[in-house]
């Protein structure tokens, strides 16, 4: 048999003491300080080293005294025995007093570690939960901030990383202020025991921003089974990446799940940004919260009249479609008669600010007259990814060549089906990209240049691909004087902010899109059925044409003249774009208004 040592044994008592917890500790510690006052008390009552007479009580109680104070004897206070003693007791309670201490103090160190880890129970109603937290992407938070109009409101945020880190990088980058409750949650978002804090069946809006597919329809299936048996049930928007349907339209209003598919939203925004620079960063000011945003409003003295007519009786607002049913219709047919039931859909900066200048009264246009397209010789696209075939299909038909560039016939195979049909002709030039002889001879007929990312990267990997292309491209274009402007996918916001953007430019960041609508559709749900449509490829879509298609540069008119105009050629006017500002908004104009050559009218209508 193994032999155990007496030390061995001390050991491994002393170690399951130690780990028995504070309780266990503390009762050792003051065991053994009795155990040396008894010992000391009993010398001292043999010896007789006291010579006031005092009972054993008397003497216990002194030496206790002496041994939590931690006194020690002075040299005249009695036989050496007496000084050894009492030297042995202070020693004892030194030793004691210092133990118990660092106990105490990392027990209320750790007890505070705990309460700050320690996912608290939300005791809150009407909060909103947001399921999944980005490191170093905050635009849907600071959009959820603003959509709350100064209102008190409680923000649960839920991710499976560090409370303190989540809170430190939000609170870095984003300003909370002090009518919202920020509470982070340490959890997975797939599991229903993670999310049961969260107090999921009383909330007002749940936003599940886990992105993955497969992810988001676990994060649903938990949250499924934790409002189960709730009378109670809140709104929930969920975002995904995919472009393909995650379930049925009919399961989603049965579980009344509105379903944000960022994914194909980016791919037709990349499409019309492509030929349209600057379009993208007016389509941001349209979809963030602070300035105009979508509204839904009754006007009852609208019944019965057509709709071009209310669309020039707008004023400190745009009337831009109607609202039947749970369909949108961004810019019906001029004589389209609005009926009881139908609301406004209006682009305002606050609910009811919109005015109707005696919508009965409104005449139409004589003539609707459609401004034609200038063909665009070439474009070029750099990159593939799964959104390329809907990006193909987006891009305009009055392009006549579309080039793929340094893209592999096994790349083109893998994204592209051989038997899809697209309006302009499709090539591809598998040359090596990495000689500027070769990449100028691919650019050098480009009306624009679209840089895709590539989503088997990583993002840091693909975000730095796409910049070093940027570079490239610009030193080509200013060498060589060529006209071409410059789409690029980025999928981080900090890294966007690391390269300037220029005039013929825009860098389109994926998560500031998606966040942006996410939390416009979670503010009014009836808005997904609008941005749906407006970034359909039916229907009228938002597009940015110069002033001199319309025939109006150089002009001075008011803002009633300038929406008529633009209306008589079947667009509606959401505002202008000039090397200023990059998107004004005119509706609210009083003075008169002067078209520039170089400026741009951003409209909604068709192709």
């Amino acid at each position: 048999m193994r032999k155990v040592t007496l030390r061995q044994k001390f050991r491994y008592w002393l170690d399951y003491r130690m780990a028995s917890g504070t309780a266990s500790m503390v009762k050792l510690l003051l065991t053994l300080v009795l155990t040396a006052v008894i010992f000391v008390t009993a010398l001292v009552l043999l010896f007789h080293l006291q010579a006031d007479g005092k009972s054993a009580i008397a003497v216990f109680w002194d030496n206790l005294r002496s041994a939590m104070s931690s006194s020690f004897p002075s040299s005249d206070s009695g036989s050496l025995l007496y000084i050894l003693l009492y030297t042995l007791l202070g020693l004892t309670g030194m030793v004691f007093t210092g133990m118990l201490i660092g106990i105490f103090s990392s027990t209320i160190r750790g007890r505070i570690i705990a309460l700050q880890e320690e996912n608290p129970e939300i005791i809150e109603e009407n909060h909103t939960v947001i399921l999944g937290f980005h490191s170093g992407e905050y635009a849907l938070l600071k959009e959820m901030i603003k959509s709350t109009m100064k209102e008190r409101r409680t923000i649960v945020i839920v991710e499976n990383m560090p409370r303190q880190e989540m809170e430190q990088a939000i609170r870095k980058n984003v300003t909370v202020p002090k009518n919202i409750r920020l509470i982070t949650i340490k959890g997975d978002t797939t599991s229903p025991s993670d999310l049961r804090c969260c107090a999921i069946p009383d909330c007002s809006t749940l936003v599940i921003n886990t992105r993955n597919r497969g992810r988001t329809v676990k994060t649903l299936l938990a949250t499924e089974i934790l409002m189960m048996g709730s009378s109670r049930r809140p709104k929930i928007v969920a975002s995904v990446d995919s472009n393909n349907r995650v379930f049925s339209r009919e399961m989603l209003k049965e579980n009344g799940v509105t379903m944000l598919h960022s994914g194909d939203i980016v791919a037709r925004i990349i499409a019309r940004s492509t030929t349209q620079t600057g379009i993208f960063d007016a389509l941001l000011d349209m979809i963030d919260f602070d300035n105009y945003e979508f509204y839904f409003e009754h006007r009852p003295e609208t019944a019965g009249l057509p709709f071009g007519s209310v669309v020039l009786s707008g004023r400190k607002g745009i009337v831009t479609g109607l609202y039947r049913g749970e369909q949108a219709l961004n810019n019906p047919a001029p004589d389209t008669i609005i009926q009881e039931d139908d609301l406004l859909i209006t682009f305002e900066e606050d609910p009811g600010d919109l005015v109707l200048d005696n919508p009965q009264e409104r005449a139409m246009p004589d003539s609707f007259t459609e401004v034609p397209l200038k063909p665009i010789e070439e474009v070029v696209v750099f990159g593939i990814n799964s959104s390329i075939v809907t990006i193909l299909h987006e891009l305009p038909d009055n392009i006549e060549t579309i080039k793929l560039i340094g893209l592999s016939s096994q790349d083109k195979a893998a994204f592209i089906p051989e038997d899809e049909d697209f309006v302009s002709e499709l090539t591809a030039d598998y040359r090596n990209t990495d000689s500027d002889r070769n990449l100028m001879d691919m650019v050098r007929n480009a009306g624009h240049i679209c840089i895709l990312s590539d989503h088997r990267k990583k993002e840091e990997d693909s975000d730095t691909e796409t910049m070093m292309r940027i570079i490239r491209l610009r030193n080509i274009k200013k060498k060589y004087k060529l006209p071409f402007t410059i789409t690029a996918e980025m999928r981080s916001e900090n890294n966007r902010n690391l390269i300037t953007i220029e005039d013929s430019e825009d860098f389109i960041v994926a998560t500031d899109l998606s966040s942006m609508m996410l939390s416009q559709i979670t503010a009014d749900l009836r808005r997904a059925p609008v941005f749906t449509e407006l970034l359909s490829e039916v229907g009228s879509e938002p597009y940015m044409k110069p002033a001199a298609d319309f025939g109006l540069a150089g002009m001075e008119m008011t803002y009633e003249e300038l929406l008529k105009q633009v209306y008589s050629h079947g667009a509606i006017l959401m505002g202008i774009r000039s090397r200023e500002e990059p998107f004004r908004i005119v509706a609210d104009s009083t003075m008169p208004i002067t078209l520039k050559d170089t400026d741009q009218l951003i409209v909604i209508g068709e192709e």
